[in-house]
């Protein structure tokens, strides 16, 4: 930790002599520019007035033909912004940062009246959240860099973010992988820029998405959603949700430059227009882990803590007068973790991790994900065409390997796993009149696959070496994927909108098929009221690997070559509904009430309690027995989230929900699901406020309350008895984990200076030290039943310098 600690003080150090150094008397100014877009489209709306209000001068400007406005010399704050324009809903956008040294930059999105019987003289404060896709009626939430760093931590992980939503879960403290409303992290699809990402986060376990740390990083994001209801029909489904996260562009006008130092390493980044004229633009991006940056210091970083990773990311942005708008953007990295208890000073590190005792881990992974899109307007703001190629994929090594004794070390376990998609859409979308709005599209993605991995059988008491068991050895190309989809949206005057789709989707690789419909209901009741309704069949493929699982035909060990070839997709029926109540005083309540059957669940062929419902709990826990789409499950619950914008220099969410999560395997019996936490409730409270002319300081606390998650059930005796765990069919997710309470803290401050502006973060992560139950496990090492915890209290900081 020796190198936080230098870090930190060269930090302190450097904003004490900007404070010093930097004159108070005067105000800073900065430039604020904008795009306005009509909010089903996205076509741009030229025209509106941009207004800052609540200032000594008058700042006003219009929108140019493609919707672009600019503001110069906007003193450096919080400013409110209101947007009018005629035949739309005038908008207005409340504490809108600007500092120095980095563009204040913003994506507004207007709504289109249908009618106008009586004069619009309400200004309607832009609700944050509100779904980027206009047909997303319910459980959808999207956000932005600025949004996401004003109340996430240092690790500027989106997923964080989603964390605190009342309907996800995030499963252990450390990773990302997240469980929205008790179902698999299996189902949540994270896609960049449209894209499905095959892994999206570094340290992923086979056929999850989650990690600890994603690949691409929030200060790269745009306006991003995650849909977690019945979506609108679109090229890829999921069941429990898409994570989209969007890259955002570079500042077209000016060449912007950042430096960031913090616990997770260092960052520099570029921006600017690629050419005089002011609309194309390029983004760059580069990482280095903290192993790298104290090398170079002198200074040896503990080993399994922070690996030694590598990233880089890009974009380019290319619009024409009649060609249509042109993006290439990439995200890649390097990972390379080792987590040696055996031979290591720190061997503490690798419990917290999920190790075994005397065990040695070694990791080496390459992300990489990016494509090409292009839009164009065949006739503009009512018809249009985009069309997106891309190609995501990673490579990944590990092993485990065990000391026996002191002499005596052998491989447990060890991969060599390979896989690839190439994706393919078209959509065209079609605004006929001001009530109707048609979108239709075609896509494929081409899956390809190699994976190799294996694993000693039999038990910790056998004589050595052991034999190993083929758990996957394929190579497999040209699996293909393909889908449409068609929908249309037609709203009767301005309080009320019906969406109505449908989407097909075929898999070549076993013949199989889905046809989805899907229906919303959207009703504004008054100006303060809104309530919704959303129906959905959703599908999802299995996980890549599980098709090629060499399985055993019955317990006694006969192998049969890849039993799972013919599994089917995971089905679910969705019924959502919800209500939006604005109040006085910037109060907005939001609650959802669902219900999900999931059809069609992968589960053994002889009579036991497993299912794919569960996948995710842990590392390693798929089944080496034939699976068949036999299993059922169920989830219900009701979530409610009451947020209070930043007014009066505080702001606050608090949400809770109850939930139930089931699941039936093919012994017919009903238990929890391994998500199934029943209850959760998560506090947001925070300040921001100006001090002196140009600073900004955030104040945060969070505080999460839930329930224990379901333990899979150990036979204690047994396990002591054979010397390994072995788990009890009839306690399985019987018991719980204890509930737990976890507060986090940040404070964050922001100064600008005449050209520049620096930001200093630091997070409390479990700031009390909670002992969160991780799991528990057989030690050969003490001959016990072992409880092993998450992690505990963790600091982190984060210096970043805007020009």
């Amino acid at each position: 930790m020796d190198g936080i600690k230098i870090w930190s003080r060269f930090a302190l150090l450097f904003l004490t002599i900007v404070l010093l150094n930097d004159p108070v008397s005067a105000q800073h100014v900065e430039t604020l520019r904008g795009v306005v877009l009509d909010h089903q489209t996205k076509a741009p709306l030229p025209g509106a007035t941009v207004t800052i209000r609540g200032t000594s001068r008058f700042y006003t400007t219009s929108s140019d033909f493609n919707g672009w406005f600019e503001i110069e010399n906007v003193p450096v704050g919080l400013h409110d912004i209101v947007v009018e324009l005629k035949d739309y809903k005038n908008l207005l956008l409340r504490n809108v940062e600007v500092v120095t040294g980095k563009e204040a930059f913003r994506v507004i999105e207007l709504d289109q009246k249908v009618k106008d019987n009586k004069k619009d003289i309400d200004i309607r404060p832009y609700k944050p959240g509100i779904a980027r896709n206009a047909t997303a009626t319910v459980s959808a939430f999207s956000f932005n860099r600025d949004n996401v760093q004003a109340s996430d931590n240092v690790k500027e992980d989106p997923a964080e973010m989603a964390a605190r939503l009342p309907a996800i879960q995030q499963i252990v403290a450390g990773r990302n992988d997240l469980s929205v409303r008790g179902n698999s992290p299996a189902g949540l699809v994270w896609q960049l820029d449209d894209i499905p990402v095959v892994a999206p986060n570094f340290s992923h376990e086979i056929g999850l998405p989650g990690g600890t740390y994603p690949l691409l990083p929030n200060a790269l994001l745009g306006k991003s959603e995650i849909d977690y209801g019945p979506s609108p029909a679109g090229p890829i489904d999921a069941l429990a949700g898409k994570f989209n996260l969007r890259f955002r562009d570079g500042n077209r006008v000016d060449r912007r430059y950042s430096v960031e130092m913090g616990s997770y390493g260092a960052a520099v980044s570029a921006e600017g227009p690629i050419s005089r004229k002011p609309s194309s633009s390029y983004l760059v991006y580069y990482r280095n882990s903290l192993p790298s940056v104290l090398e170079g210091g002198g200074v040896e970083a503990v080993p399994g803590i922070f690996p030694d990773r590598q990233q880089a990311a890009f974009k380019v942005n290319i619009p024409t007068r009649f060609a249509g708008t042109f993006s290439i953007f990439a995200a890649s990295g390097k990972d390379k973790v080792e987590m040696l208890p055996g031979s290591s000073a720190h061997p503490e590190n690798f419990y917290v991790y999920g190790g075994q005792p005397n065990t040695d881990n070694y990791l080496n992974e390459t992300l990489y994900t990016g494509g090409f899109s292009h839009k164009i307007y065949l006739k503009r703001g009512i018809s249009s065409i985009e069309t997106t190629v891309g190609i995501s994929g990673y490579e990944k090594t590990s092993r485990m390997e065990m000391y026996r004794s002191t002499s005596f070390r052998q491989i447990d376990t060890g991969n060599d796993n390979k896989e690839q998609a190439l994706f393919f859409s078209s959509r065209f979308q079609h605004k006929p009149s001001v009530s109707n709005y048609i979108v239709a599209g075609i896509s494929a993605r081409i899956h390809q696959v190699n994976f190799a991995d294996s694993t000693l059988t039999g038990n910790v008491t056998q004589v050595y070496p052991k034999t190993y068991y083929t758990l996957l050895d394929a190579n497999e190309k040209g699996m293909v994927q393909v889908q449409a989809d068609a929908s249309w949206q037609h709203k009767f005057g301005n309080t009320t909108a019906v969406y109505v789709g449908m989407s097909a989707s075929y898999f070549t690789f076993n013949q199989t098929t889905s046809i989805e419909p899907r229906l919303s209901i959207r009703h504004e009741y008054n100006s303060k009221t809104i309530v919704s309704i959303g129906y959905g069949l959703k599908s999802q493929l299995q996980p890549m690997f599980l098709y090629f699982m060499k399985t055993k035909a019955d317990p006694t060990g006969r192998v049969v070559k890849e039993g799972n070839r013919n599994l089917s997709p995971t089905r679910m029926h969705e019924l959502v509904g919800a209500i939006d109540r604005n109040f006085r005083g910037n109060l907005r309540l939001h609650a959802e009430i669902y219900f999900q059957q999931l059809m069609k669940v992968p589960v053994e062929q002889h009579v036991s309690s497993y299912s794919m419902m569960n996948y995710g709990a842990g590392f390693r826990d798929y089944s080496i027995y034939p699976l068949v789409n036999l299993g059922t499950g169920q989830n219900k619950g009701l979530e409610l989230q009451l947020d209070k914008y930043l007014s009066h220099g505080y702001y606050f969410r608090l949400s809770g929900a109850v939930y139930d999560s089931k699941y039936k395997a093919s012994d017919g019996a009903s238990r929890n699901t391994a998500f199934n936490g029943a209850y959760k409730s998560d506090l947001t409270l925070g300040t921001r406020f100006p001090f002196s002319q140009n600073g900004l300081l955030d104040l945060n606390l969070h505080a999460t309350y839930s329930g224990g998650a379901p333990l899979p059930g150990i036979d204690d005796s047994t396990s002591v008895l054979v010397g390994y765990t072995v788990y009890d069919e009839a306690s399985r997710y019987v018991n719980r984990e204890p509930a737990w309470f976890r507060i986090d803290a940040q404070v964050s401050l922001k100064w600008s200076m005449r050209w520049l502006s620096h930001e200093l973060s630091f997070n409390l992560h479990n700031l009390t030290g909670e002992k969160i139950l991780l799991r528990r496990f057989y030690n050969p090492e003490s001959g016990a039943i072992d409880e092993e915890y998450q992690l505990g209290f963790v600091p982190t900081i984060l210096y970043r310098v805007y020009f």
